[in-house]
């Protein structure tokens, strides 16, 4: 009679300890969703250029506007991509350059440094190039310096952004 009755508390503790476990299971709340993650960002800047090689002798140092984009494709890594106008004014030697600028690529971010790597088509010079940059980013703000190089001339640029 003394082992049926350990079996029997054995089993019961067995059993009693199934539903422990699964109602502790069900009582921890699953942590919430990370508010940034698979969401998308869009916002404005504020662009100076500053150029070099042919075009520091043809024109004055730019300025522009853009509208830009990210998305957090992976914890370390977003995709980017922007519309921006530019102008850069004559020096004295004929007309201002209008120049349009589609640039598209990607992120690394570390906190809120970043280091980025777009590529860019330019009209008016019909050209194509590849920006390396870096900046910060903080929740709305952001500060990015970026070097373009083409085949008729270059330019470094400092956009601040604001993210709605």
């Amino acid at each position: 009679m003394g082992i049926h009755i350990k079996v029997v508390l054995l089993v019961c503790i067995v059993v009693l300890g199934f539903f422990l476990t699964e109602a502790m299971a069900q009582e921890q709340a699953e942590p919430p969703p990370d508010p940034t993650a698979g969401s998308t960002s869009f916002g404005v800047g504020l662009t100076g250029k500053y150029r070099k090689e042919t075009y520091g002798d043809d024109y004055d140092p730019g300025y522009g506007i853009m509208a830009i984009m990210d998305y957090p494709f992976i914890p370390l890594l977003d995709l980017t991509a922007g519309i921006g106008w530019n102008t850069f004014p004559d020096a004295g030697k004929g007309e201002a350059a209008d120049i349009w600028e589609f640039v598209g690529g990607m992120r690394f971010r570390m906190g809120v440094f970043f280091m980025s790597g777009e590529l860019g088509y330019y009209t008016t010079i019909e050209e194509t190039s590849f920006l390396p940059g870096l900046g910060l980013r903080f929740d709305h703000f952001e500060v990015a310096f970026n070097f373009r190089a083409v085949s008729d001339g270059s330019w470094s640029g400092l956009r601040l952004g604001y993210y709605f």
